[in-house]
């Protein structure tokens, strides 16, 4: 199975020889008889700045995110994560699964990723800290997508408009659940 990263890199590859090769096109086309091709051209090698950016950021994203489940995703002492599709998140014994096979990071972001959770059981009485925590994120949160939609308005790139309005979206669900966290847990720690 090919991995994301490798479609990634790829691209990037692809995007930066695109971007030199427009580039050295553009200089080649002085004469005012090829202002069009250098018009085409040179949007081209602007989308292909964009393209090559923005797979680097999700090169980026990526071996963060592979760092990120390396270090927290089911390294715990207490035990491995376990995701199971449509239940809480698992804490299981060391061991856990075929002959103690461990799920490649990939496959454990890739799990994460799947569905967005819209359930989130919490600990009966919490204390009053993660009440604060998610009241702070709530606000971050709402301050993102009030910015990603002005972003999304001013972006004068149609890929990057797009992926911004998208990005906002996501920030929307992230506002939603937070918020439907803060309701649940303040109910959970007052009851």
């Amino acid at each position: 199975m090919e991995r994301m990263i490798t479609t990634v890199e790829e691209l990037k590859r692809l995007e930066e020889k695109a971007e030199r090769e427009y580039r050295r096109l553009l200089k080649k086309l002085k004469d005012p008889e090829y202002a069009d091709l250098r018009a085409l051209i040179m949007r081209m090698a602007i989308d292909a700045a964009f393209h090559r950016h923005l797979m680097e950021a999700l090169e980026r994203a990526y071996h963060d995110s592979m760092r990120l489940v390396e270090e927290y995703g089911s390294g715990e002492s207490t035990g491995e994560v376990a995701l199971i599709p449509g239940l809480p998140t698992v804490v299981m014994p060391l061991g856990f699964g075929a002959m103690g096979a461990r799920v490649p990071p990939e496959e454990i972001i890739e799990e994460y990723l799947k569905d967005f959770p819209t359930e989130v059981v919490l600990p009966e009485n919490g204390d009053g800290k993660v009440g604060e925590l998610l009241g702070r994120y709530l606000e971050l949160e709402r301050e993102m997508v009030e910015l990603y939609d002005r972003l999304s308005r001013r972006a004068f790139h149609p890929v990057v408009r797009e992926l911004v309005k998208e990005i906002k979206r996501n920030e929307e669900q992230h506002e939603a659940i937070l918020k439907k966290l803060g309701e649940k847990y303040s109910h959970s720690a007052g009851a």
